[in-house]
């Protein structure tokens, strides 16, 4: 069999599509890559808070220390997910950081209770929502 012109021309095509296609499946995710921690903020409707317990999901093979700037923080890795607790020593902003293997693999995290400044739980989580930012080794915030 001869090849063409034709023949050739497809052939070119060809691999001019697939090579810039395997070359950006090198390159993976935008984004921050490797260790590192994902901050996590509470979006809330009400204001200051006194304390909230999330649940933080995924986040690839390993989620390590968790560390709050203000008040207290309190965690347990379980098998399926990590529980955490921060409380506030007056009421305010609630955030956490996280340790991750892998900032590829973000977390989920989901608000489970939260508490006023006077230590009441809220009746309602409605609106309630959690910021991630993702934060290379070196960066604490």
């Amino acid at each position: 069999m001869k090849n063409s012109p034709r023949n050739l021309a497809r052939t070119l095509v060809v691999v001019l599509f697939l090579v810039p296609a395997t070359g950006c499946d090198d390159l993976g995710p935008s984004g921050p890559k490797g260790p590192g921690s994902v901050r996590v903020d509470l979006l809330s409707p009400n204001g200051a808070e006194g304390s909230a317990v999330f649940e933080v999901r995924g986040g690839g093979t390993g989620l390590g220390v968790v560390t709050t700037a203000g008040g207290e923080v309190y965690y347990d890795h379980g098998t399926d997910a990590t529980r955490v607790v921060v409380i506030l020593d007056s009421p305010g902003q609630i955030g956490f950081l996280v340790r991750t293997r892998d900032l590829r693999n973000l977390p989920s995290v989901t608000v489970t209770q939260v508490a006023d400044g006077n230590d009441q739980l809220r009746g309602s989580l409605s609106g309630y929502e959690v910021e991630l930012t993702q934060l290379e080794d070196g960066g604490s915030g």
